[in-house]
C-alpha cells in the first residue's frame, strides 16, 4: 500500500479472461467502469493517481521509514475516469503495511535459508519432495525442488505461516 494508491486496487491483469471480470475490493470491475474495450485502461483508471518511490532510487520496494519521492502518472492525454469508491490510504495505514510487508518478508526469508540448506544442486533428476519441521513454527513445512528447473518451493501446514514459489 503506497500513498497515491486507492486502498482498495487489486491490480489489473492484462491477459486471459481475468482482464473482463477483475474487481477491486469495492467491487467495481475495472474493464466495465473504465471503457476496458479500449487500448490504455490503465491511464483512464483513478486508482493510481501518482507512484511512491524510494528517494535513493533503488527499486520500488519501500521499507518502514524509508524516504520517499512522489512521479507523476504520464496519462498520455488519456482523460481519467472518476470513481466515487476511491479511498487514499492514510499516512498510518501505509506505514502499518509497510511494516507488516517487511516482517513478512524476514519470515519468508528464515524459511528460504532453510530450504537453501536442503535444495541440491545441480537440479535434480527428478522431482524432490520432503517435509521439514519449520524454522518459524516449528510446524511442518513441505519442500519441493522442480526437477525441470531446480526452484525450490515451500508451504508451512500452519495457517498464515509461510508459503513461496521461486
Amino acid at each position: 500500500m503506497n500513498h497515491g494508491t486507492c486502498i482498495h486496487y487489486t491490480g489489473l491483469p492484462m491477459v486471459g479472461k481475468e482482464y473482463k471480470t477483475a474487481c477491486c475490493k469495492a467491487g467495481v470491475n475495472y474493464f466495465e467502469t473504465f471503457d476496458g474495450r479500449r487500448v490504455a485502461i490503465a491511464l483512464r483508471m483513478p486508482c493510481v493517481e501518482f507512484r511512491e518511490l524510494p528517494a535513493n532510487g533503488n527499486g520500488t520496494y519501500i521499507r518502514p521509514g524509508q524516504e520517499t519521492i512522489r512521479k507523476e502518472i504520464d496519462r498520455k492525454g488519456e482523460t481519467v475516469i472518476p470513481c466515487h469508491h476511491r479511498v487514499e490510504p492514510t499516512t498510518e495505514q501505509v506505514q502499518q503495511d509497510r511494516i507488516e510487508t517487511e516482517l513478512w518478508f524476514e519470515r519468508t526469508k528464515t524459511a528460504i535459508k532453510v530450504a537453501a540448506s536442503w535444495r541440491v544442486r545441480p537440479k535434480p533428476e527428478q522431482d524432490r519432495n520432503e517435509v521439514v519441521e519449520c524454522p518459524l513454527c516449528k510446524g511442518r513445512l513441505h519442500l519441493h525442488q522442480s526437477a525441470y528447473n531446480g526452484h525450490v518451493s515451500g508451504k508451512c501446514e500452519t495457517e498464515g505461516c509461510v508459503s513461496w514459489v521461486e
